[in-house]
């Protein structure tokens, strides 16, 4: 699919592109789920794999839980997540359109994306709360996301979902 990836931003919108594009690779990820019924916090390893793609113009990533070096040689269990998330910037809107395909529930994510300061920020209501989804923190080799839900219009959140993931040491070369 030579077609589908792509080495590097198209450069019409490359300093926007880098807002997702830095993250470009592979990373290791802590994943801890913050139960809103008062259940027992707990988390699970995973990756996420970024990489640019459609000549440039989008970012997609993979979302999955267990990471490989977890996963039982028997494969992914019904109910551990392997999703697809595709990241397209609008220069007409000056934002990021974004869709996450996530095929443990089959669930189907939409979402506007925007830097504040030096977050990205994604959201979208679902029933009368708030979503949002926060990329920060980021550095080379970091970086921290969290899932947040407001019952109260914004003025306070609830803390959902976060992810600790850490830069995957590069494969060497198999040449």
């Amino acid at each position: 699919m030579r077609t589908l990836l792509a080495d590097g931003p198209d450069e019409r919108n490359a300093a926007a592109l880098a807002d997702f594009g830095r993250l470009a690779g592979l990373w290791t990820t802590l994943i801890t789920y913050h139960p809103a019924d008062g259940s027992p916090v707990h988390s699970v390893s995973g990756e996420w794999e970024f990489g640019y793609a459609l000549e440039g113009r989008a970012v997609l990533d993979v979302w999955r839980w267990p990471g490989r070096a977890d996963l039982p040689t028997t494969g992914r269990a019904p109910d551990q997540e392997c999703g697809l998330c595709v990241r397209i910037w609008d220069p007409g809107l000056q934002l990021w359109r974004f869709t996450f395909h996530g095929t443990a529930h089959g669930d189907v994510v939409q979402m506007y994306a925007r830097r504040i300061g030096d977050e990205i920020v994604m959201e979208r209501a679902v029933g009368g709360d708030l979503v949002r989804w926060t990329f920060g923190a980021v550095t080379d080799d970091t970086f921290h996301w969290r899932n947040e839900r407001s019952s109260d219009g914004g003025r306070t959140w609830r803390l959902d979902q976060e992810v600790d993931a850490r830069r995957a040491p590069a494969e060497p070369d198999q040449g």
